[in-house]
């Protein structure tokens, strides 16, 4: 016989003389020969997955980085504000890993992107310093930090293949480097999104792009910010139906 003691499975002896009940126990039905007797009880269900539109804004709320960002947020495009380089560095090695990665960061928005990417560009770099020095030190080169950040902030606003129309090889030739963009770009963008959930790419609403999600909307180009607002609309329109 078996029973069911505080969840664990037991086994009941029962011992008969002459018919007749002499003795009986329990005991842990693990490590008996009854054990194979056990049945394993179905999992629980899964529960229903949430109303698209309730992905659709939790999945804002990680690109942008909380609710109240994906309520905050506008169309509005980037600026030269709040874009210059600091004027103090503990070493002098800082400075000029700095400017010289400002300068690679300026000289690809120009030829490839516009004015706009370089504030994005800007704005990454600058957020890596006060964030995390050591992730702008300990890149190889500046061409190593400038294709990480080029990467990063082009995946958050989706301007590479096969979301957007740039070639995510042309900063590793840009830059003339033997790795792709990505072997930093990943450094980049972990230390941007910091202690943020990391949104399964896998696990994306329908009808929303592939964007690398940094929680940061201070690198999101007018067009991407437009774009994101519109899905932000649709799903509160789905939601009050």
């Amino acid at each position: 016989m078996f029973s069911d003691t505080w969840h664990t499975p037991q086994v009941t002896h029962l011992v008969f003389v002459d018919g007749l009940l002499a003795d009986s126990w329990q005991e842990p039905v693990a490590g008996t020969p009854w054990e194979s007797y056990v049945r394993t009880p179905a999992p629980p269900p899964a529960p229903p997955p949430a109303p698209v539109h309730e992905q659709v804004h939790t999945w804002l709320t990680v690109v942008c980085g909380g609710r109240d960002a994906v309520d905050a947020l506008t169309a509005r495009p980037l600026d030269d504000g709040a874009i210059d380089l600091p004027v103090e560095y503990p070493q002098p090695a800082d400075r000029q890993r700095m400017e010289a990665t400002a300068e690679l960061l300026d000289s690809v928005a120009a030829r490839f992107f516009d004015p706009e990417m370089s504030y994005a560009f800007r704005h990454a770099l600058l957020s890596l310093w006060a964030d995390d020095p050591e992730a702008v030190t300990r890149a190889t080169t500046a061409a190593h930090l400038a294709a990480g950040v080029c990467w990063a902030v082009g995946k958050a606003n989706g301007v590479f293949h096969p979301v957007g129309t740039h070639r995510v090889g042309t900063i590793q030739d840009a830059f003339a480097l033997r790795s792709p963009a990505s072997a930093y770009g990943n450094v980049v963008a972990g230390t941007l999104r910091g202690f943020l959930p990391r949104a399964d790419r896998w696990a994306r609403p329908p009808g929303v792009p592939d964007l690398e999600p940094l929680g940061r909307p201070d690198l999101l180009l007018g067009a991407t910010r437009a774009r994101l607002v519109r899905i932000r609309d649709r799903a509160r329109a789905a939601g009050a139906v």
